[in-house]
């Protein structure tokens, strides 16, 4: 539990920023998380209006992400393989 709240902590305030290329400032509260990457992650809103996560349609995943799962590009995305 400790490590992970080390890793966390790290990532928020020391290196998320260059990892995820945004403004550190973007990582400063859960809100400011939220609002920056939901649409990133998978957030999306169904026809009914409910919200959910996508399990494998998610552009963080994907190398040059269309908006649709592609078996051929998951996994694949720079930024998950972004050495700091």
């Amino acid at each position: 539990m400790t490590q992970q709240s080390n890793t966390s902590t790290r990532i928020h305030k020391q290196t998320g920023h260059a990892i995820f290329n945004c403004l550190a400032s973007d990582l400063n509260s859960p809100e400011k998380r939220y609002n920056t990457f939901r649409g990133k992650i998978g957030w999306v809103e169904n026809l009914e209006g409910k919200n959910y996560y996508e399990t494998w349609n998610v552009g963080i995943l994907h190398k040059d992400y269309n908006g649709a799962f592609d078996i051929n590009k998951v996994f694949l995305n720079p930024a998950l393989m972004k050495v700091c």
